[in-house]
C-alpha cells in the first residue's frame, strides 16, 4: 500500500513539472510576439513623424523653356518619276541606292506598248465624242450634273490620248537632278503606274516640323533647336530654326504650320529620307540667374512655393512651406526673383513625389 502511494506521488510530481514547462514556453512565445509587435509599432510611429524626402538646392545658372513638336527628315531637292497611265517598263539601268547624275538614263518604256495604248485611246475619244453628240440632241432635258459628267468624260479621254502622244517620243527616261535613288517601284517587264522612282539630293535633307497654331508666335528664325531622331534616342543633335510656311495644314482637326529646321553637323550621323524625330525649340532663355529645380517647386492659388526642412519640429510640422517670386518658368528650372537665395536647401516629401 505504501509502495503504491509513493508511485502515485512520483507521477503527480512529473505531471506538474510537464505542465509548468509547457506554460513557460507559451509565456516566452507570447513575450517574443509582444516585443516584435512593439518594435513594428515604434518603427511605424517614428517613420510617420520623420517622413522621408528628397533634397535639392538653389543654384545659379541658365533657365531654358522649349516647345516639343514632331518632325520628319525630308529633302528640299528631289524628283518623283511618275506615270499617270499604265506603262510597260522595257529595261531599267539603275538600282535602289544608286547615285545618279542629271541626264543619266534611268529606264526605257516599251514603245510598242505605248503605240497600242494610243490606238485604244483614239477609240475611247471617238466613243466619248459620239456619246456627247447624241446627248446634245436632248441637252436641255438633261440635269446640270448629267451634262457636266458627259463633258468631263470627253475631256478626260482627250487628255489621255494627248499624254500618250507625248510619251511615245520620250521612251528613254533620264534623271532630272543629281542625287540618290531612294525608291524604286518597278522592274523590267512590269507594268508600272504612279510613282516609279524617287530621287533625292542627300545634301538638301532638312528637318520638317509641324508647329501648332497656338505656338507660332513663340518661334522665330535663329532659335536654337535640339533634335532627337527615333533611330538615335540617346543623342541630341543641335540645330537652328530657319523658317515657317505662311500657309497652314490641317491634321486631326488641328491647325499646324510647316517649319524648316537646319542641322548644324550632318556628318556625325547617318541621316536618311523619311526618318522621324522629336524637336525641342528653345523659345525663352535666362542666363546666370538664381534658380530652383522645377520638380521641387509646387503651386497653389497664392503662387509658387517650396518645402524646407524644420528639424526642430516633428509630425505634420516637419516640413515648412516657403513662398518665392518667379521669373521664367523653364523646363527643368524656375527662375527665382525673390524669396530664396543661392545654396538654400529645399526638400520634397516622398508623399508629394508619387
Amino acid at each position: 500500500m505504501v509502495y503504491f502511494n509513493l508511485e502515485e506521488n512520483a507521477l503527480r510530481n512529473l505531471f506538474k513539472k510537464y505542465i509548468m514547462s509547457e506554460l513557460v514556453k507559451k509565456i516566452i512565445k507570447a513575450l517574443i510576439i509582444v516585443v516584435v509587435l512593439a518594435g513594428i509599432v515604434f518603427f511605424m510611429y517614428n517613420r510617420k513623424k520623420e517622413q522621408p524626402y528628397q533634397e535639392g538646392i538653389v543654384t545659379k545658372g541658365n533657365v531654358h523653356k522649349t516647345i516639343n513638336v514632331d518632325a520628319t527628315m525630308n529633302p528640299d531637292l528631289y524628283a518623283d518619276i511618275t506615270s499617270e497611265l499604265p506603262t510597260l517598263i522595257n529595261s531599267i539601268n539603275v538600282s535602289l541606292n544608286d547615285k545618279v547624275e542629271k541626264g543619266d538614263e534611268l529606264f526605257k518604256l516599251d514603245k510598242k506598248s505605248i503605240s497600242a495604248q494610243i490606238a485604244n485611246a483614239r477609240l475611247a475619244v471617238e466613243r466619248a465624242e459620239l456619246a456627247e453628240k447624241k446627248s446634245r440632241r436632248k441637252w436641255d432635258l438633261l440635269k446640270p450634273e448629267e451634262r457636266a459628267s458627259i463633258k468631263k468624260a470627253t475631256q478626260q479621254s482627250r487628255e489621255t490620248l494627248k499624254e500618250l502622244y507625248a510619251q511615245v517620243d520620250k521612251t528613254t527616261i533620264v534623271s532630272p537632278i543629281d542625287g540618290i535613288i531612294v525608291e524604286q517601284n518597278a522592274r523590267a517587264g512590269e507594268i508600272a503606274q504612279g510613282r516609279i522612282m524617287r530621287i533625292i539630293d542627300p545634301e538638301s535633307l532638312q528637318v520638317e516640323a509641324l508647329i501648332p497654331e497656338v505656338d507660332i508666335a513663340k518661334v522665330h528664325s535663329g532659335n536654337k533647336v535640339a533634335i532627337i531622331f527615333d533611330a538615335y534616342p540617346s543623342k541630341k543633335i543641335s540645330g537652328t530654326f530657319k523658317s515657317m510656311d505662311s500657309s497652314s495644314t490641317l491634321q486631326d482637326k488641328n491647325t499646324y504650320f510647316r517649319a524648316i529646321v537646319g542641322i548644324d553637323n550632318k556628318s556625325d550621323l547617318t541621316i536618311l529620307d523619311g526618318m522621324n524625330a522629336e524637336v525641342d525649340i528653345e523659345i525663352s532663355k535666362k542666363e546666370n540667374v538664381i534658380r530652383v529645380p522645377r520638380n521641387f517647386a509646387k503651386k497653389d492659388k497664392e503662387g509658387y512655393f517650396v518645402y524646407t526642412l524644420n528639424a526642430a519640429q516633428r509630425g505634420e510640422d516637419f516640413f515648412t512651406k516657403k513662398r518665392f517670386q518667379t521669373g521664367l518658368v523653364g523646363d527643368e528650372f524656375i527662375e527665382v526673383l525673390a524669396g530664396l537665395s543661392i545654396n538654400d536647401k529645399v526638400v520634397l516629401p516622398e508623399e508629394l513625389n508619387r
